[in-house]
């Protein structure tokens, strides 16, 4: 069990080494109390020195669909979708966005992707019905939504025969070829996990899991080549546990800060929420 302590005995001069995890749970404590000013700062802090830290750009989307901040939710999801074009809630927070702007039509197309995703969702569902003309019909599954559900029970085979044949359809889904290698990986067909990761960092070299699976299947020039785009994104594991279901996160991974940021992780909530 992690330390309830988030602050670690190591330092180096000024800089106080804390958990990724630690802030990982004060930000979602401020989303969670609808704090949006507290969970800015936390999240300005670990952005500071992690950019293209994935799990706070989730924790950034949960925050502006609280707040129904639309345009951000928009932004944000375009950022995330770079490293994960199959992500539900990033494309839940494009089609909020483009019907809040009566884009009705072009909302519609996104919320079918995002239904794709994450067929169970209440609120990618909700969005489906409202802006299809056929209610009845919008929230049929298809084969890409059956392979969603394969995934996301973890029958990996059943997801990789499915993802198989939606990328060979559609060659333009990058989306549908990443959740294939990751499939190939975790089914045990490593060879072709890896030939298939291999083609897609070298086409889009910021896909997160694309990555994962080039180091897991690889050898060691691999594991060097995936090791600095890995701890750019996703450095203690957490996107891949928490999104992907693979693997655990590393609550001891650590992120150097001066005190005055570490301290802001004691600002204390309000008691109430209105």
């Amino acid at each position: 069990m992690a330390s309830s302590s988030p602050v670690m005995t190591i330092t180096e001069g000024t800089r106080v080494a804390t958990t990724l995890a630690a802030w990982g749970r004060a930000i979602d404590r401020s989303v969670s109390a609808r704090s949006a000013e507290a969970a800015a700062r936390l999240v300005e802090v670990i952005l500071g020195q992690l950019p293209r830290h994935l799990p706070t750009y989730v924790r950034v989307l949960h925050l502006c669909w609280n707040e129904q901040a639309w345009n951000a939710g928009e932004e944000w999801g375009r950022r995330l979708l770079q490293a994960d074009p199959g992500n539900a809630m990033a494309w839940r927070a494009l089609a909020q966005a483009a019907e809040d702007e009566n884009r009705r039509a072009e909302a519609n197309i996104i919320w079918r992707r995002a239904f794709e995703m994450s067929p169970y969702d209440p609120d990618i569902r909700a969005g489906l019905s409202r802006t299809s003309l056929d209610p009845h019909t919008a929230l049929e599954y298809n084969l890409a939504g059956l392979a969603a559900i394969y995934m996301r029970g973890l029958r990996w085979q059943q997801a990789a025969d499915s993802y198989r044949r939606l990328a060979q359809a559609d060659r333009r889904r990058v989306d549908f070829q990443v959740s294939l290698a990751v499939a190939l990986w975790q089914s045990g067909q490593t060879g072709e996990a890896y030939t298939l990761a291999r083609h897609l960092v070298d086409h889009h070299p910021h896909l997160l899991m694309a990555w994962r699976t080039l180091a897991e299947t690889g050898d060691e020039n691999d594991q060097a080549l995936a090791e600095s785009p890995i701890a750019t994104m996703d450095p203690d594991g957490e996107y891949a546990a928490t999104v992907w279901g693979i693997g655990s996160q590393d609550s001891t991974a650590t992120v150097l800060l001066t005190p005055e940021e570490v301290d802001l992780l004691q600002y204390k909530l309000p008691d109430t929420i209105a």
